[in-house]
């Protein structure tokens, strides 16, 4: 009740939390990961890089204490960028439809538009955490107790998002809402792209991720590409801004992998982006604006380039076969199908789990 009144009230002041995240709550593992990652990353950074390249992208100039750790992670990226195609050998016709013209066109950015009135998923996800129907959600971190831009403000967040990790009615209306604007904006996308006439089934994460970036000195998101988490390289992201999301609150981008022209994707609610995250870099930045950004973000993959068996081949223990890092359907994705009626239905339901983000922290089902 308390956050919510702080929402709808905007400027209202600052308030206390609410239940202590930590208390027993599920999402007090995830808590502790966010804040041991946040640490890490904020620690005494390691001598610069010895790499020749040009940094004119980075964000942070000479001398800045978050500059060699950006650069470090980001030398893991372009390590992993290369590496992915050999963890990954798909079987011929995969192979043949990730090179083919159909994906090409998923590779580069594309922005979808839809009407939030008939997609009510900002409705849905304002009633979820329990605030009001018109609560401004980039002013969330008026919320925050003891609001600063030098704090990550974790255990804030973790009561901001709680209920997404528990079942509920409300959580469910969520999802619903969700699969509704995938299965009638996002999976006709992807088969116009693919051919409609060889695209009839898509997967798609059963939960998105849900982002919050509050005004910041630092940023939040390391530089990555999803191939460096075994995402699929058939596997194409989905962003969806739940707030305008403009310059320094806003993901990053590059516009092709190892393009380097980096720039912020800025939308409204009511578009949706899709770019190929699994090799195109993306971060961000310290969020200078007075804006929070509130994200939605989840992973599509067309039938015709899904290849299991060659993307549970990475684990996480020799010869230990319940820890591979694979993404399950019915598990980490959903599945859809377009019926001879031309209107696809989904067919699967998959679980939420740690694998779609803080503060779940259940293991996937498989």
């Amino acid at each position: 009740q308390e956050l919510a009144a702080g929402l709808a009230s905007a400027r209202g002041g600052k308030m206390g939390r609410g239940a202590d995240a930590a208390g027993g709550d599920p999402v007090a593992a995830a808590v502790a990961a966010e804040k041991a990652a946040a640490e890490a990353a904020t620690s005494t950074p390691s001598p610069p890089s010895s790499s020749s390249r040009d940094w004119h992208f980075l964000p942070y100039p000479v001398g800045h204490r978050k500059r060699a750790s950006f650069v470090r992670h980001y030398e893991t990226l372009l390590a992993a960028r290369a590496d992915a195609a050999a963890r990954h050998a798909y079987v011929p016709s995969v192979r043949a439809a990730l090179d083919g013209d159909g994906f090409a066109s998923l590779r580069r950015l594309n922005v979808l538009t839809f009407d939030p009135a008939a997609h009510p998923v900002l409705r849905a996800f304002r009633a979820l955490i329990g605030v009001a129907d018109d609560a401004d959600l980039s002013r969330a971190h008026l919320s925050f107790r003891d609001f600063s831009r030098r704090s990550s403000h974790l255990d804030d967040k973790a009561s901001l998002l709680a209920p997404l990790a528990r079942d509920s009615p409300a959580r469910d209306a969520f999802v619903d809402a969700y699969d509704a604007l995938v299965l009638a904006v996002v999976a006709p996308a992807v088969a116009a792209a693919m051919g409609p006439e060889l695209e009839d089934a898509i997967l798609y994460a059963a939960f998105p991720c849900v982002r919050v970036q509050q005004p910041c000195e630092f940023h939040t998101i390391r530089a990555h590409v999803d191939s460096m988490y075994n995402h699929p390289e058939g596997s194409v992201n989905c962003w969806l801004p739940l707030t305008s999301a403009f310059g320094a609150n806003t993901l990053q981008l590059e516009s092709a992998p190892g393009a380097e022209d980096f720039r912020p994707l800025e939308l409204d609610h009511g578009a949706v982006a899709m770019f190929h995250g699994h090799s195109v870099a993306h971060f961000t930045v310290a969020n200078t604006t007075d804006e929070t950004r509130v994200s939605l973000d989840f992973r599509v993959v067309p039938r015709s380039v899904h290849d299991p068996s060659a993307e549970c081949t990475a684990r996480k223990g020799p010869g230990d076969a319940s820890a591979r890092q694979c993404y399950n359907v019915s598990g980490y994705y959903s599945a859809a199908r377009r019926g001879d009626d031309g209107i696809w239905r989904k067919v699967v339901s998959g679980r939420p789990s740690a694998r779609h983000g803080f503060p779940h922290r259940n293991d996937e089902m498989a």
